[in-house]
């Protein structure tokens, strides 16, 4: 068979181009350490690669999530620690203030002490960690509570329902008591209130017809059909203190956050079940316990001089301390499970990093071989090609 020079020609670029590639992509795998460059060098692996990678990225993200989670939880734990300490504290003050032994005068400066505590708790369900609120559920870019107005009964004249508006602003609480017999909406019915604890008051009259009236710059209003009945100077009758209350501003529901491919969990707290205070919905107060409504009443009771008020207060301040520990140990129970989903999120995600690796990082020590290698075919490919193309008849003549 004849082999012509072009033949030759030919065949020498040919072999020259495949030993040249196999050196260009050895030297590709040996800069970048990986087996697998393209698709085209393994489909199947790639798919894998991908497939695994794409994992990883989410378990990077649950594992984000984790951390975020108990950053938040870890700080209002510790703010309800901090809590639970004033708690204490106002405990021990209410106790003093129920055993009679303390003047009226005394009992006021109680109280103005008793607020202390009171703004110091107020602060804490209004913590923040950056522009997020531990305790307004999931509307956490707002505060959990602001400042509104309540109610103190000091004997069974009214419900709470029958309270369906407070608006407006007092400086200092408000005794406010009915002088005549009436029906809400009906009658038109007298009434006084005083801002310096009844040493002079204010008369009104609620206008026939009329189921709301002022009290300074605040306005009450009653249900229609509530039925009342003239005070006296012995605490019966129709009567109440106007003053200040924690209204919870938040969302009913704790802002849930995905930790795993089928968990969630709550990074936040929905602070009415753990301070109480008033529902800004209804305008009622949340059910017993309630920190919040049960502070606020015992200032009243301390300010008035009501010893048998401040001793229920102090009954019911040991439950709502009792919400706030387990409230607290409710956190460090959500702390405990998260950790633990975050260290076996880590360790799933070192595996997965681990499959990634061998699948397309290559073998250092095969590669440097399999280089040196090429490196030998290729050399001795274009040293033979130079010598059988620089030959022809005129050596043999």
């Amino acid at each position: 068979m004849r082999i012509s020079t072009a033949q030759i020609f030919s065949m020498s670029l040919n072999q020259m181009n495949s030993a040249l590639n196999d050196v260009t992509e050895l030297t590709i795998m040996n800069a970048s350490q990986k087996r697998i460059n393209a698709p085209s060098d393994d489909p199947s692996g790639m798919g894998r690669v991908v497939e695994l990678s794409g994992y990883e990225k989410s378990l990077s993200g649950y594992i984000d999530n984790c951390s975020t989670v108990l950053e938040q939880l870890s700080t209002a734990d510790q703010v309800l620690s901090t809590a639970s300490e004033t708690i204490t504290a106002a405990l021990e003050l209410a106790e003093q203030a129920s055993t009679e032994t303390y003047t009226e005068e005394e009992l006021q400066m109680m109280a103005l002490e008793m607020e202390g505590y009171l703004d110091a708790l107020y602060a804490i369900a209004n913590t923040q960690l950056g522009s997020d609120s531990l305790f307004a559920g999931d509307d956490i870019g707002d505060d959990a509570y602001a400042m509104g107005l309540g109610v103190t009964q000091t004997n069974d004249s009214f419900s709470s329902s029958d309270f369906t508006s407070l608006e407006g602003e007092i400086e200092d609480t408000v005794a406010v008591r009915f002088t005549s017999d009436g029906v809400i909406g009906t009658d038109a019915i007298g009434y006084e209130y005083s801002t310096d604890n009844g040493e002079t008051w204010t008369t009104a009259t609620l206008a026939a017809g009329d189921t709301a009236f002022a009290v300074g710059d605040a306005t009450v209003e009653l249900a229609t059909g509530t039925m009342i009945t003239a005070a006296d100077d012995d605490g019966n009758g129709s009567q109440f203190y106007l003053r200040e209350a924690c209204v919870y501003t938040g969302s009913s529901r704790a802002m849930s956050v995905a930790v795993s491919e089928s968990t969630s969990e709550d990074m936040n707290t929905v602070g009415s079940t753990i301070f109480g205070g008033v529902d800004e919905s209804t305008g009622q107060p949340y059910d017993s316990p309630n920190l919040f409504e049960t502070l606020a009443d015992c200032i009243v009771y301390m300010q008035t001089g009501n010893y048998d008020g401040v001793a229920q207060c102090l009954e019911d301040l040991g439950d709502c301390h009792e919400t706030v520990e387990t409230g607290a140990a409710n956190l460090g129970a959500r702390e405990n499970k998260i950790t633990y989903t975050q260290t076996s999120l880590s360790l799933v995600k070192e595996l997965t990093a681990n499959s990634i690796s061998s699948e397309e990082d290559a073998d250092a020590t095969q590669l440097v071989v399999e280089l040196e290698q090429a490196n030998y075919v290729y050399e001795a490919v274009l040293s033979t090609s130079s010598s059988i193309m620089s030959m022809s008849l005129l050596d043999y003549i």
